[in-house]
């Protein structure tokens, strides 16, 4: 069984589209692919990844708070139950470091850098989705209330040999 070696929670509000990246991060710049503004061909709806990062498409509407949860396993963590898988694949992050950034964006925001501790390793990467609505109160709209959870699961990486 898996063992979460670490984990950081970050937020990001998208101001404009519906589009975010989780991308590698170099000396505070985001410098992997995808990068803000790329134009990238969809492996799935929701969803596309390049070699360093991926690009989300929110289905919340603009100026909504999107939650992402980095977390840092020692081998293939359990796929949760409640959760929609939305991608699993591979990254390469040369710097050891990984972050949110708006995708349609000129500037980088402040938001946390995710350190892995290990660079030039390619890491096995997973991204679930979970959308958490009123389910509480029938008299009300199920998206009176609505918050958006992520989950970006990084796991043995394997070192690049030079």
């Amino acid at each position: 069984m898996a063992v979460l070696l670490t984990s950081a929670l970050d937020s990001i509000t998208i101001h404009l589209g519906s589009e975010f990246l989780v991308t590698e991060v170099t000396d505070g710049e985001p410098t992997g692919t995808p990068s803000p503004g790329d134009v990238l061909h969809r492996q799935q709806p929701m969803i596309s990844a390049g070699p360093n990062g991926v690009n989300i498409t929110s289905d919340s509407p603009t100026d909504s708070v999107i939650h992402v949860r980095f977390e840092l396993w020692d081998g293939a963590p359990e796929r949760l139950a409640a959760w929609t898988q939305m991608w699993e694949g591979e990254l390469y992050l040369g710097s050891g470091t990984i972050g949110l950034v708006q995708h349609f964006s000129e500037e980088w925001d402040e938001y946390l850098q995710f350190d892995t501790g290990v660079k030039d390793a390619s890491w096995s990467a997973r991204v679930q989705t979970r959308k958490l609505t009123n389910t509480e109160e029938p008299d009300f709209p199920a998206d009176v209330v609505c918050v958006e959870l992520y989950r970006m699961q990084l796991w043995s990486p394997t070192v690049k040999t030079r």
